[in-house]
């Protein structure tokens, strides 16, 4: 290792353990400038503050933050790992370069329970990062990895390679298209996209889909469309992010798309000032914003008792 990635390394190994705020990523994002103008390699391993390591590229917002915080949506993923059981199936919906399926392994392995993880994820670079990071942890008897999406056609499509791209990465967020002019100016691969309620049986497992989390840059409604049969038979939780733009941009009304596709008993929750909050609908979710779908009879379970 080079001095000036020894130097970085031992920057990162302080910056973790200092709070987590903006003021101090902003502080991140100049010294990750200054590392990379000199020549520094992108491509570094971050230490998890869960004792887990992640291959990043630096060059990438999201993957940076993770590099000098050790963190990954640490409140929502404490939500989700709060929720995980024994004997269940958790899906990766959208599972990038694989931070939620590693830090889920992590628990799954820690905790000794026969929970299996399948993970999605269409692009290509993605994918490939991803399965390293599996492999790198010692997960791959946990964590399943399939390399398509999910949708509610089986057909080959196009992704763009949207803002983490443009310095030359290989990995970072990528959506489908809208069609509108959050398009432009982006390359875009193509990727194969598949139908949950077609494929599940094919997977053979004894167990239920308990958890779902679904982070797929404003095609979430697709995949839910595909969903149906499996979200009714298995009554999974689901984290999903809620991405407003995308939908403005494909000219679709947020809060009457998802009418038909979220089961009637299901309650919505939002992220408040540390707290989970019923909401009514997809108003009072900010621009791009997180919530947790819940099936009824599941709020009676102690685990849940952070929406309460």
């Amino acid at each position: 290792m080079q001095s000036r990635e020894k130097l970085l390394h031992t920057f990162s190994s302080l910056s973790r353990r200092l709070p987590n705020n903006r003021f101090l990523r902003k502080i991140y994002k100049r010294i990750n400038w200054f590392f990379l103008k000199i020549g520094t390699n992108p491509l570094v391993t971050a230490k998890m503050q869960d004792g887990t390591n992640i291959i990043v590229n630096l060059t990438t917002r999201t993957e940076r933050d993770a590099f000098y915080t050790g963190l990954y949506d640490e409140d929502l993923l404490s939500s989700f790992l709060g929720l995980v059981k024994d004997e269940s199936i958790i899906l990766d919906v959208g599972g990038n370069i694989g931070f939620y399926s590693v830090a889920n392994g992590k628990y799954i392995r820690d905790n000794n329970l026969n929970t299996k993880l399948i993970s999605f994820e269409p692009f290509e670079g993605n994918y490939r990062r991803h399965k390293k990071n599996i492999e790198l942890n010692q997960l791959e008897s946990i964590c399943q990895l399939e390399n398509y999406g999910l949708s509610d056609e089986d057909k080959t499509s196009k992704i763009t390679l949207r803002e983490d791209f443009k310095k030359g990465s290989k990995t970072g967020n990528a959506a489908i298209p809208t069609g509108g002019k959050l398009d432009e100016g982006f390359e875009v691969s193509e990727i194969k996209l598949k139908v949950l309620d077609d494929i599940w049986p094919n997977f053979k497992n004894d167990f239920n889909i308990d958890l779902i989390k679904i982070d797929i840059e404003g095609h979430e409604d697709f995949f839910l469309r595909g969903a149906q049969k499996c979200i009714n038979a298995h009554r999974p939780t689901m984290l999903m992010e809620v991405n407003k733009p995308f939908y403005t941009s494909r000219g679709v009304n947020i809060e009457t798309i998802f009418t038909d596709l979220i089961p009637k008993d299901y309650s919505m929750y939002k992220l408040e000032d540390s707290k989970w909050n019923k909401i009514s609908s997809f108003e009072s979710c900010k621009k791009i914003d997180n919530v947790f779908l819940v099936p009824k009879e599941k709020l009676e379970i102690q685990a849940y008792s952070i929406f309460n």
